[in-house]
């Protein structure tokens, strides 16, 4: 779980760099900026997998058969970092997503500000 977390903070360092070059120009439009959106909700659902699946692969029960009380019992509990992981990894998606969706807008709406003062 911890390289996907790597991953995810080096896609919003990625995400924060391609805003930065699209609002100084090297870029021709937002394009940049929307593909890193793209890159970055797909490894925050990649890291929402990782916490999901912890602890399935060492149980021994069969999907579906009986469950004891004894192996409810042993229900695989998150730890403090893996549920602050869990909340980065939903705000990742949720804002990702956004980014996705419109950050090419970001670029429209600074041209606007320049020519109409805010």
């Amino acid at each position: 779980m911890k390289p996907a977390i790597f991953i995810l903070i080096v896609a919003w360092i990625v995400s924060v760099i391609a805003l930065i070059t699209d609002l100084l120009g090297y870029t021709a439009s937002m394009t940049l900026f929307g593909r890193t959106g793209a890159v970055l909700t797909l490894f925050a659902v990649v890291l929402e997998y990782k916490i999901s699946t912890k602890g399935q692969k060492n149980t021994s029960h069969k999907p579906d058969g009986r469950i004891s009380l004894g192996a409810v019992g042993n229900a695989v509990l998150l730890t403090d970092g893996e549920k602050c992981a869990q909340y980065f990894a939903h705000i990742s998606v949720i804002l990702g997503t956004f980014i996705w969706g419109f950050g090419d807008l970001v670029l429209r709406f600074t041209n606007t500000c320049q020519v109409i003062p805010c």
